[in-house]
């Protein structure tokens, strides 16, 4: 288990990959962000995306599922406190996701045996472009039995 004090900032975390299905874009969104883009791949075509797409929030569960995977499978965090979110490019069926986060700044806080920290992660596509980015502030914990 890596604690806050086995962190520092500019380190990275190489996200995994995963490809998205036309069916897990078209389930995701019935349930959770029902609009025709996301929904119905002719009502989509006709769109300004020129197609079907994932909506954003599949798009962030997807991002969590391979942060889980790579940083928080590892990492002794406490909890997430706040996320800021970019979305600048669709990701349409078929794209195989990947990407990095990074730690943008770290405070140890040994008064509190917890540290702030600051991850910036990067989504790509198939092709290299950036489909997320997600900046979060989380709390990490301090190694147990130091005073």
């Amino acid at each position: 288990m890596l604690y806050a004090e086995d962190l520092t900032e500019g380190q990275q975390f190489q996200l995994g990959e995963y490809t998205i299905s036309e069916a897990e874009i078209l389930q995701f969104a019935r349930q959770y962000d029902p609009v025709p883009i996301h929904t119905d791949s002719e009502a989509a075509a006709a769109g300004p995306f020129g197609g079907l797409i994932a909506s954003g929030f599949n798009t962030i569960a997807i991002y969590q599922r391979l942060i889980v995977e790579a940083v928080w499978s590892k990492v002794a965090a406490i909890v997430g406190r706040s996320i800021e979110v970019r979305l600048p490019a669709p990701v349409r069926p078929g794209t195989k996701l990947t990407g990095r986060s990074e730690i943008q700044k770290i405070t140890l806080r040994p008064e509190r045996r917890d540290a702030v920290a600051i991850f910036r992660t990067e989504l790509t596509d198939t092709e290299g472009k950036v489909v997320l980015i997600l900046v979060l502030d989380v709390l990490i914990r301090l190694r147990p039995g130091k005073a």
